[in-house]
């Protein structure tokens, strides 16, 4: 039987608690003090009974305080010999027992250390010091010039570059119409109520649970503040989501968190009733996230809550885990059918988030809406596999998945060569946080960006890493109420709504370096990327074709029965 799950106690941060009090307490520790405590009363006994006999056990007893400490070092390293011998999980510790726990502090410590003060200010990831510093500043209303030149190092491989118009678009000197000019509509083509993005930057989708209350509250009322719309994430809805009464995207996962009956199934009743929410503009159903496709949510136990219990309709003392996949569907088809069944319910825009692995899956989405014209997403997010999470295993966060960039391309261009690219908005997600990043991403085909972890260092997370243990430091990814209050609502809400404000209107500010009026009209042959010491190239070279051409290869050599490389191979021969 498989053992229990509990979380990896990692942290260097955790609130000291009775329970890891007790838990101190085996046959080593009780041994480490008897043993250290009859050693220092012999001595006493032999040594001092004089003072024994003149002052008193009391006063005695304290006369001792320096041997005690001294008998407990010398027993102490004994006892931890003993242990390190005997235990047989780490062979190292076998060999080199007492000098084997400097370093074992060291790998424990080494994180800080290193972020601190051995990493240089672009080498930290998943987001640099000059990046946090730069959100950071920007969400406390701090001044963001610089002086004496850029720190990025343009001659980098991958240093990303914008092209400006010496001739500027005259249109696009709106003064303090700054950023005014973004419009969107999602909705117009699927006869349901339609929703209007006035600016371009939205909050991610993160499940209260994953995030503590504080945190969504000051995400939800710091995005009512700069008019943004904030994503509930899978784990339903919530108070705090209502917090602040910002609109709202309701995302159904594939364990449909919310809306669901007591075998996990979609409930239309509770779905109906979420449709009537006044905060609630748009639902999401979610095929898979950047950071783990093809494997659902998971919500360890200690994290869950009475309240989190009920408002995700899961049993207390469970993990709760969610499946890979939705089982009412398994293809194309079948998602058209559900999505039809969610509009007709809800009577709002529905949307799909999904990952983009083999390119003929969205192909086949744009394929099918340009066949039956007004079904199908009204809107897609596009998560890249570079996106975050709060917990992934680490085979799927790093090596699973087309990046971002990629998969927006190749996402943009098959809605376009289905000539349905205007019936959907593209939302793009996957370690967005400054305004050449949404520069980029509306290059390559977004008409919106969804953000998380930015929105998270707005609200002061500081990196630790820490976002899977319960221990978040400050109090943003956890359900600890102590450490839940370091977070002041107010305060951390104008930071959002500051930060999201800067975002719109700097990221407005390249759009009319290149003579635009609105970071739509950005192409991806405005910007450029170093690839080689000394050469530049275009964006639209780089991102795309490569998988697009890889999918017309797979879709040859499939009808041939052959892989790739087997039918390349063959080629070869001929």
């Amino acid at each position: 039987m498989a053992s229990e799950r509990k979380f990896h106690p990692t942290s260097i941060s955790q609130v000291p608690s009775m329970g890891a009090f007790l838990k101190s307490f085996n046959v080593y520790t009780i041994s480490w003090i008897l043993l250290s405590s009859t050693i220092t009363a012999i001595y006493g006994y032999y040594f001092q009974n004089a003072t024994l006999e003149k002052v008193g056990i009391m006063k005695w007893a304290a006369t001792l305080t320096g041997e005690f400490v001294l008998f407990a070092i010398v027993t102490g390293l004994v006892i931890v010999f003993i242990h390190d011998k005997r235990q047989t999980e780490t062979p190292i510790q076998r060999l080199f027992p007492v000098v084997i726990w400097g370093r074992k502090l060291l790998v424990k410590i080494g994180p800080l250390l290193r972020q601190y003060l051995f990493l240089n200010d672009q080498e930290e990831t998943p987001y640099n010091r000059i990046t946090r510093n730069w959100v950071h500043e920007t969400s406390n209303g701090t001044s963001n010039t610089i002086g004496f030149g850029s720190q990025i190092d343009m001659d980098k491989v991958g240093t990303t570059l914008i092209m400006p118009a010496t001739f500027t678009n005259t249109k696009s000197k709106t003064g303090e119409e700054t950023g005014k000019t973004y419009r969107k509509v999602i909705g117009e083509h699927t006869g349901v109520e339609p929703v209007v993005l006035n600016h371009f930057v939205n909050i991610s989708a993160m499940s209260y649970g994953a995030l503590s209350y504080r945190a969504h509250a000051s995400l939800n009322k710091g995005a009512k503040m700069a008019g943004i719309l904030h994503n509930t994430g899978e784990g339903s809805l919530a108070p705090c989501h209502e917090y602040g009464g910002a609109d709202l995207i309701f995302q159904i996962g594939t364990a449909k968190y919310g809306v669901r009956d007591e075998e996990g199934n979609l409930d239309d009743n509770l779905l109906k009733q979420m449709g009537e929410h006044p905060q609630v503009k748009m639902f999401e159903i979610k095929l898979a996230q950047g950071a783990k496709p093809g494997k659902g949510g998971m919500l360890l136990k200690e994290k869950i809550t009475s309240e989190i219990a009920a408002i995700r309709k899961i049993p207390m003392g469970k993990d709760a885990y969610a499946p890979a996949r939705h089982k009412e569907f398994s293809d194309v088809d079948g998602l058209f059918d559900f999505i039809d069944h969610v509009r007709g319910i809800t009577k709002k825009p529905v949307g799909i988030k999904m990952v983009i692995g083999h390119t003929s899956e969205i192909e086949n989405v744009a394929e099918k809406m340009s066949k039956e014209p007004g079904r199908g997403p009204d809107y897609v997010v596009i998560d890249g596999g570079d996106g975050g999470t709060g917990a992934a295993p680490y085979v799927l966060i790093s090596y699973a998945g087309l990046p971002m960039k990629q998969a927006l391309a190749v996402a943009d261009w098959a809605f376009k060569s289905n000539g349905v690219r205007d019936k959907i908005i593209i939302f793009a997600s996957g370690k967005i946080a400054t305004p050449i990043e949404i520069a980029v991403a509306m290059a390559l085909g977004a008409d919106a960006v969804y953000m998380a972890r930015g929105f998270m260092l707005s609200l002061g997370c500081i990196q630790a890493l820490e976002c899977h243990t319960n221990h978040c430091p400050t109090g943003i990814a956890t359900q600890n109420k102590r450490l839940e209050k370091a977070i002041d609502i107010e305060a951390a809400a104008q930071r959002v709504a500051t930060y999201a404000k800067v975002l719109y209107k700097e990221t407005q500010m390249l759009a009319e370096s290149c003579g635009y009026e609105s970071p739509s009209d950005i192409t991806p042959d405005d910007i450029m990327v170093v690839t080689s010491p000394g050469h530049l190239d275009y964006l639209s070279e780089l991102h795309g074709i490569s998988a697009y051409e890889a999918s017309l290869e797979r879709k040859k050599a499939q009808g041939l029965g052959m892989t790739v490389g087997e039918m390349k191979m063959r080629e070869d021969q001929n």
